[in-house]
């Protein structure tokens, strides 16, 4: 557990503490950090994210992830999905990322997308139950569909 004072700082407070980190190497701190300073004001947070985060570093997938993690949570599927694209530009066979992502596609009403992406889940993953449960549905309706023609 991190002490109370870490919680009671503004996003801008955190968000310099996440600079010295990365400058520092510390990258595992940094991250815990720009978690919590996108609770504190997932705006700025994401606004660090863009003008500040060199893309090319490791750390700049985990940064998004975060922020991708947070946006689901709060619902807001397009920022999401927008972070989690942002993750697999540098780990496109992540499966768990696949699989948000395939979820975001879906909740923003792109169901061919997010067939897609479970078939690459699917490819990488033979056995995801989740992929494998939205293929099924899928052909089920379909089939559904064929019938009542």
């Amino acid at each position: 557990m991190l002490p109370l004072p870490v919680f009671a700082q503004s996003a801008g407070e955190l968000l310099q503490k996440v600079s010295e980190a990365l400058s520092e190497g510390k990258d595992d701190y940094a991250v815990s950090l720009f978690r919590q300073s996108a609770g504190a004001g997932v705006d700025r947070t994401e606004m660090f994210y863009w003008a500040h985060v060199d893309k090319n570093s490791a750390v700049a997938p985990r940064l998004a992830h975060e922020l991708a993690a947070h946006y689901k949570e709060m619902r807001n599927y397009d920022k999401a999905y927008l972070f989690y694209e942002e993750f697999l530009q540098r780990h496109p066979e992540d499966v768990p990322a696949l699989v948000s992502c395939a979820e975001m596609e879906m909740m923003r009403g792109k169901e061919k997308d997010a067939l897609k992406t479970y078939e690459k889940v699917l490819t990488l993953d033979g056995d995801n139950l989740q992929a494998t449960i939205f293929r099924q549905k899928r052909k089920r309706r379909s089939s559904m569909m064929t019938s009542r023609r």
